[in-house]
């Protein structure tokens, strides 16, 4: 892993060779090219005009693009590309002029300096002073767009943090709470029934506290901690809610982003139940080939038929979000509606290689 120091060591080396490169291609490399011994004069002023260019780059980058251009502040930032350009092309022009470079160079090449060529509008000068203005407000722009994107990227990390933290929170209170109720009633009839919930509602706390403050979660687990969930939620039914659990037999272990998996069962437990109705939920889950799939099918009923559920958990909609941030690319979601059926379906793909 690099370091914030390694980083910079490396910036400024790259930097420093970027220069190097530079310098020599476009203001030593074609001058030596002539077999002819230069005079030092001129080498003096194309080190002079590289320090130039050096200069123009760090003071577009790191000062006129982001006060200027990346404020929307466009009339004065094209005045100062104009007034840098001219300026650039007034001193490297003014230090020919006070060396006496053309001189000395044209006793050397025996023939005058071409007329086009004598001005400040020097045609080579003036294209090394835009190409760096050019490379200096693209780099400016794209490391800021970086940035941007990196801050996002870690707001949204942070935020999926917190609502997985959030639905934690609400499975706490309102599920333990009443399973431990739904416990109590139990064991005056069923003793053993009771012992056996008991022990399902203690491995969900420990995987919660313990297994879950990580960023990945091994599928076994995560799936064991499904299965517990569902067989509490079973003890709050009705003799007329069938619920159907096919687990996977799994080869190896995987990993998988904790409690990915469980608002959608949480769905289904809160809009697929009636105490009016014969209702089933169907839950399937399986590996094959590297895809996990959770096939969730359950009936829907209006709210006034519906039996009353614990209303906890972060929403489908900020459980599509998680999928998109983490598993970009790598999964995908089908949700089926079918209102007229009264008909609710969930497929859910992810790629865990």
């Amino acid at each position: 892993m690099i370091t914030g120091t390694s980083k910079k060591v490396v910036t400024i080396f790259v930097h420093l060779l970027a220069w190097a490169l530079f310098g020599f291609t476009l203001i030593f490399y074609h001058p030596l090219t002539w077999n002819v011994k230069l005079p030092d004069v001129f080498w003096a002023k194309q080190t002079a005009h590289l320090c130039i260019l050096v200069i123009l780059f760090y003071v577009n980058t790191y000062y006129f693009v982001p006060e200027y251009l990346l404020k929307n502040k466009l009339v004065p930032f094209s005045m100062w590309i104009v007034a840098a350009t001219l300026f650039a092309l007034y001193l490297i022009y003014n230090f020919d002029g006070l060396l006496h470079v053309s001189q000395e160079m044209e006793k050397i090449m025996r023939r005058p300096r071409p007329p086009g060529r004598k001005g400040i509008l020097d045609g080579f000068l003036l294209m090394t002073v835009l190409l760096v203005l050019g490379i200096s407000t693209s780099l400016a722009v794209i490391q800021r767009w970086q940035r941007d994107a990196l801050l996002r990227e870690d707001m949204e990390k942070q935020q999926i943090r917190s609502e997985l933290s959030f639905l934690k929170a609400q499975i706490n209170p309102h599920f333990f709470f009443n399973t431990l109720n739904n416990i109590y009633a139990l064991s005056f009839t069923d003793v053993t029934l009771s012992r056996d919930a008991l022990l399902k509602l203690s491995r969900m706390m420990r995987y919660l506290l313990y297994e879950t403050q990580s960023d990945k979660a091994v599928l076994n687990n995560e799936i064991s901690f499904l299965k517990d969930y569902i067989e509490l939620m079973k003890l709050r039914l009705h003799g007329s809610t069938e619920v159907i659990f096919q687990e996977p037999k799994l080869l190896k272990d995987y990993m998988i982003a904790p409690m990915m998996l469980l608002p959608f069962i949480e769905n289904a437990f809160k809009h697929g139940i009636s105490a009016f109705q014969q209702t089933s939920i169907l839950i399937e889950i399986e590996v094959e080939k590297d895809i996990l799939q959770l096939r969730v099918q359950n009936n829907v009923f209006h709210e006034k038929n519906a039996l009353v559920m614990d209303s906890g958990g972060i929403g489908l909609s900020n459980t599509k979000r998680r999928l998109d941030l983490l598993y970009s690319g790598k999964h995908k979601l089908t949700i089926e509606d079918n209102k007229a059926e009264n008909n609710f379906y969930i497929e859910l793909q992810i790629d865990m290689s």
